[in-house]
């Protein structure tokens, strides 16, 4: 069936700026629920939102409710929250799409670049297209509580898949595009998928991954095929089929988020309808989104902030244009020529987004460079100053002339955004907004607010959160702990891990941080090894080590995260105790003397290979060589807080 028509896209549809100095109410809301833009976040109210249903797990997806577990919680100092949880508008994920589509008819919903310029997909097409391609899946067999894996590019035909997989009953399990087949074939089976579905790209790595233990897995494609059932041709094979009601209880798991390619550090995290529905609802009227906003789709989809994005779009009516990729020269036509309004990103993609910013000013004509250098100046005299941000009046015909007159929001998460990224783009004039979240809880739990946020914290709870630290310091530092109806149900499979971070209902983020006088979070540290990259990549030092242990000639390994060589970014380092013995009699194999070049290059050769086993983003970045064992503890673990003390001495070489 090659070369059957896609979902019908037109010439897209523009829509006028956001209007300043009002809110936009959501539609199926009443306006007096919302607060006016400008003010800050409105007083706590009495009560409490009811506990999550977190901290057990069963492994049928009909009766995923998690059950109370666990340990006492520990002393905590007043709560920080903000507000009731708003009533999501629908009870199932599915149904937002149908409710779209009443509401919001043929507004443009899902954009995409051709050589003709941007087609758009509206509200009612894409519910259409959602309910033929779930009677497809039911066609092929897909059941209620099916796990189906998702692995695709950013585009509109993800979308549409993981709408069509709830509205089948069925629980999603998106799948980073990045992985290798190994990877993706232990999370298929950790998750006891059935079916998966690929782009023309993943369909390779799917197959190799179902290739041994996985040979009942079903493979569909998103794009038209020969071989394989397609998606794409959903809407010619089902043209009439019905608009069916999602059915099921907003409690039953819907997806199923595997935090990195496992072994057996990393866990699935089980989101439900009303975990992702109460985050959308709240995310939504703390950013103020509305009908004539647009996303720009920038970060991978299989990302929960990403998603919970495209989910906000479907609830208040505002379309979503997918860029063509992360190159410097088709991001910036993409902002320039999609009309979009608001960005989501996390802090290296900013910081590569200003220095392109930076860059094409100093490329500009001289009189125009000039300009743009003096009210760009300017603007940030008056700030150190006064504290006023007047770059949003006085860099206005700039950001029109490039053609950025209609962004108007930057939203940052999943990793700290630095101070200098925030200011410059508050002197360009955007509001830039940082927000804190985790998988677990689906995943946003704190938010700057516009008109003017500030840096060095990540704002306040969003509506129905609480947050507390568990046994603060002098300076009021300790573990975050989050309750309210968007923490997780649990980890799949896993009971133990789910008792270890429910404490009576709060769930125990392993971060750190404290609530500042005013309510807000500031995040200062994190208890747990995970490291969390500039690009909002979480990595299991664990599985890196698993990995390089196989090698002969590596006796002891410790993965941690490290700076780069220009104290910049995060990144993998990985501290290595070499087996001398070993490295010695390959020296003499070869005919060569053990010195510490020979040493340095065998061990530097050994971690590449074992990491083209991983996903880029795993893989080390740095090897630092060690003279002596780790230091231990009496029960014989390694005490990793001691390497960074010892890191000064040792050799440290880059890895390729």
């Amino acid at each position: 069936m090659r070369g059957a028509r896609p979902a019908v896209l037109r010439p897209a549809r523009g829509g006028g700026p956001p209007r300043r100095g009002a809110s936009r109410p959501l539609a199926g809301t009443r306006p007096e629920r919302l607060r006016p833009r400008g003010r800050g976040p409105p007083p706590p109210p009495g009560g409490r939102p009811p506990e999550a249903r977190a901290g057990g797990h069963a492994t049928r997806a009909g009766s995923c409710r998690a059950r109370a577990a666990g340990a006492t919680l520990p002393p905590v100092n007043p709560a920080s929250r903000t507000g009731a949880p708003p009533a999501p508008v629908v009870r199932l994920l599915p149904q937002l799409a149908d409710f779209a589509a009443r509401q919001y008819g043929d507004a443009p919903f899902l954009l995409r670049h051709t050589p003709d310029g941007w087609r758009d997909l509206s509200f009612v097409e894409a519910a259409r297209a959602m309910h033929a391609s779930r009677a497809m899946l039911e066609a092929e067999g897909v059941r209620r509580g099916d796990r189906v894996a998702l692995q695709s590019e950013n585009r509109p035909e993800w979308t549409l898949a993981y709408l069509a997989v709830l509205a089948a009953g069925a629980v999603v399990v998106p799948l980073d595009a990045q992985l290798r087949p190994r990877e993706v074939a232990e999370i298929l089976a950790t998750a006891g998928a059935r079916f998966a579905i690929g782009s023309a790209r993943q369909l390779p790595v799917l197959a190799e991954a179902r290739e041994g233990r996985l040979a009942d897995l079903r493979l569909l494609s998103l794009d038209p095929s020969e071989t394989l059932p397609s998606l794409g041709v959903a809407r010619e094979r089902f043209p009439d089929a019905p608009a069916r009601e999602a059915e099921g209880d907003p409690h039953d798991l819907a997806v199923l988020i595997f935090t990195s390619g496992t072994t057996g550090q990393a866990k699935g995290v089980m989101l439900s309808h009303s975990n992702l529905l109460h985050n959308v609802e709240a995310v939504a009227r703390t950013f103020e989104f509305g009908p004539a906003d647009r996303f720009l789709s920038v970060l991978p989809l299989h990302h929960t902030f990403e998603s919970t994005g495209e989910l906000c779009a479907l609830r208040v009516g505002a379309s979503i244009a997918f860029a063509r990729g992360l190159n410097s020269r088709e991001l910036r036509e993409d902002m320039q020529t999609s009309g979009a309004t608001l960005f989501i990103g996390v802090p290296l993609l900013y910081e590569k987004l200003l220095t392109a910013i930076h860059r094409g000013i100093d490329e500009a004509p001289l009189p125009r460079r000039l300009l743009a250098k003096t009210l760009l100046g300017t603007t940030r005299a008056v700030r150190l100053l006064t504290g006023a941000r007047v770059g949003r009046r006085l860099l206005r015909p700039l950001r029109e002339r490039a053609g950025l007159g209609r962004l108007r929001m930057f939203v940052s998460g999943a990793a700290p955004l630095p101070p200098e990224v925030f200011w410059g783009f508050t002197d360009l004039g955007w509001v830039m907004l940082e927000g804190y979240g985790l998988t677990e809880t689906s995943p946003v739990v704190c938010a700057n607010r516009p008109p003017k946020p500030n840096p060095g914290a990540v704002g306040w709870p969003l509506p129905g959160i609480e947050v507390r630290i568990a046994e603060p310091d002098a300076e009021g530092n300790g573990e975050i702990l989050v309750r309210g109806p968007n923490v997780m149900l649990g980890y799949f499979a896993q009971p133990q891990a789910t008792a270890d971070v429910m404490r009576d209902g709060w769930f125990a983020t392993g971060d750190l941080g404290r609530v500042l006088p005013d309510g807000r979070i500031r995040i200062t540290g994190r208890l747990k090894n995970m490291i969390a990259t500039a690009a909002g990549k979480k990595i299991y030092p664990e599985e890196v080590e698993t990995e390089l242990a196989n090698s002969p000639y590596i006796l002891e390994v410790v993965v941690i995260g490290g700076r780069d060589a220009r104290g910049e970014r995060e990144e993998v380092h990985a501290h290595v105790f070499p087996d001398l013995p070993a490295l010695e009699a390959l020296a003499r194999a070869q005919g060569r003397a053990c010195d510490e070049s020979f040493v340095e290059a065998i061990v530097r050769q050994e971690v590449e290979a074992h990491c083209a086993h991983l996903a880029p983003y795993k893989r080390v970045k740095r090897v630092i060589l060690r003279a002596q064992e780790f230091p231990k503890t009496t029960t014989g673990k390694i005490r990793r807080q001691h390497l960074a003390a010892e890191a000064a001495p040792a050799r440290a070489g880059a890895v390729a």
